[in-house]
């Protein structure tokens, strides 16, 4: 499904996670050409110490893919797990073409 409410959203990213620049918790996941994929997750421990980015495919209820963060104090660890999803749903998407 091609995602209509891009407006001047800029995708730069084969996989991109709308809205993870800004520090929100969820959002849409679209490809570079605004197909809509589904939804991302970030759920945060208690401590807010560790977290797990989920994707939830269009039209499923339960998590395809997970990435766990080690430490979200860490930016480089928070990129590392993003990249490591965002290869894991472009392999998927790719698979479905």
């Amino acid at each position: 499904m091609l995602y209509t409410n891009i407006g001047i959203m800029e995708l730069t990213y084969p996989i991109n996670l709308v809205g993870a620049d800004d520090g929100a918790a969820r959002g849409d996941l679209l490809t570079r050409h605004g197909e809509f994929l589904g939804t991302w997750i970030l759920e945060r421990d208690e401590g807010e110490e560790t977290g797990i980015f989920y994707f939830i495919a269009d039209g499923e209820t339960e998590p395809m893919l997970t990435e766990e963060i080690a430490f979200l104090s860490s930016g480089m660890r928070m990129g590392l797990a993003m990249s490591s999803l965002c290869r894991s749903i472009r392999e998927w998407h790719d698979q479905q073409s």
